[in-house]
């Protein structure tokens, strides 16, 4: 076995400084020993849970292993174990604890004692489970962890092996009791499914390596056809948009590009958009309709309006109601200000302007648009508000920004930012007049 792991395993010969995450299960304390066959300079890390009345004593004997092997030894201990999502918790605990000590002690290169396995067990969970493609991909051999990269040297060997070796060797390990325990799916199907595959072709862990590197190039080639679209995805700071152009036309095609867009901008939502989400918008993508949403969760949505896609957060339309007269200014809730001055006062800020005559009847009333409302654009032509949107094409997100202002009568006089009505003034005149002030507070 030694022979052979070496063989698989060349990085082990090249590095300067390994660190070894430690169980002192079996499959860990048989890698540990297969490194104390070289002259290569390694350190022990390991992580007391306290999840089992045992674990105080493995971590005992793990410090006095590397003492008596003059190892260098780093134990965490969880002082305050989690109640809810503990193994993703203990997880997250140990490899934060592992890159702190990597970047603390400049380890180049950080090994964990996964084998073939677990590689197969991995790969019928995440298939039960369902999953993306590169999510059914298994364990990777390598990949890039914190300042330098995470390897996993067992792979290629069965835990028969790892047990045989363990034996002839009279190697000292301890065995979790929860590992027997049926309360856990990787437990049921390491003992139900596994022999059977294993009886019916003593080479599916081979095949199960294979496979999860065909998934994996898979992956890799999607995502270089792929780049070019991903590109042309804009972040404003705020939400994510791409213009019809950028979506692919093929079916297929389009799943992985909106697999990858979601995932490119999951450290920013912190969510993630399921299977069934993702099916769903695909059937939504063939509809002729120009303008829709579909709620993710988290309060984020994808949203069409028209040549546009975007990934925002949900804003709930303000149904404030303001009145406004002379001299006047209000702060609406989308950071907009709103005034009224006479045309003979300077204006404080540019920005969209509604002319009215002295003779207006005031106060003014500042507010949502409301079913039925309509605006004159001209002596003979009076349109509603929601026809004038949809001839325009104005996106959703914009008819929910637009305010309505009406006179003291509920004749309205414009719809801002986009039109005023018939019953505003020409600005060319001369003659002193009112001034609707709109501006539009510009992001720092």
């Amino acid at each position: 076995m030694e022979q052979v792991f070496f063989q698989d395993n060349p990085e082990l010969l090249t590095k300067k400084k390994l660190l070894l995450a430690v169980s002192t299960g079996v499959d860990s304390m048989v890698l540990l020993h297969l490194l104390e066959q070289q002259n290569i300079q390694i350190g022990v890390v390991h992580v007391d849970h306290q999840l089992r009345p045992e674990s105080k004593k493995e971590a005992a004997f793990l410090q006095n292993y590397c003492r008596n092997h003059q190892l260098p030894f780093y134990l965490k201990v969880w002082e305050q174990p989690a109640k809810e999502n503990i193994e993703a918790e203990a997880r997250k605990l140990r490899y934060a604890f592992f890159e702190k000590i990597m970047v603390q002690e400049n380890y180049e290169l950080l090994l964990t004692a996964h084998h073939g396995d677990d590689q197969l067990e991995t790969l019928l969970m995440r298939l039960v489970r369902g999953g993306s493609l590169i999510g059914h991909s298994g364990i990777a051999r390598q990949q890039s962890f914190g300042a330098g990269s995470l390897l996993r040297p067992l792979l290629s060997f069965s835990k028969e092996e790892i047990y045989a070796y363990a034996k002839k060797e009279q190697l000292t390990y301890f065995e979790d009791a929860t590992n027997a325990s049926a309360a856990y799916f990787r437990n049921r199907i390491r003992q139900n499914v596994v022999p059977e595959l294993k009886k019916e072709n003593p080479q599916i862990l081979l095949h199960a390596q294979q496979f999860h590197q065909q998934l994996t190039w898979a992956d890799q080639l999607i995502a270089q056809s792929l780049k070019e679209n991903l590109r042309k995805v804009v972040f404003d700071g705020r939400r994510w948009f791409f213009t019809e152009e950028t979506l692919p036309e093929d079916l297929g095609a389009r799943y992985y590009f909106l697999a990858a867009f979601f995932q490119q901008a999951a450290p920013q939502t912190k969510f993630a958009v399921s299977q069934k989400q993702l099916f769903s918008l695909l059937e939504q993508l063939q509809r002729t309709s120009s303008q829709w949403a579909v709620d993710l969760g988290e309060n984020w949505q994808f949203v069409r309006r028209y040549q546009r896609f975007y990934l925002e957060l949900k804003v709930s339309a303000d149904e404030g109601v303001f009145h406004l007269t002379e001299n006047e200014q209000i702060l609406l809730p989308n950071a907009a200000s709103i005034s009224l001055r006479k045309s003979d006062v300077p204006a404080k800020k540019n920005g969209y302007q509604v002319p009215l005559p002295l003779t207006i009847k005031l106060p003014l009333t500042v507010r949502k648009r409301a079913a039925g409302d309509r605006i004159a654009l001209s002596k003979t032509l009076t349109k509603r508000i929601g026809r004038y949107f949809i001839d325009r094409k104005i996106p959703t997100d914009a008819r929910e920004d637009a305010w309505v202002v009406t006179d003291a009568t509920d004749e309205v006089v414009a719809l801002l930012p986009f039109v005023n009505s018939y019953l505003s003034i020409a600005t060319e005149t001369d003659r002193i007049h009112y001034i609707l002030d709109y501006a539009l507070q510009v992001a720092k």
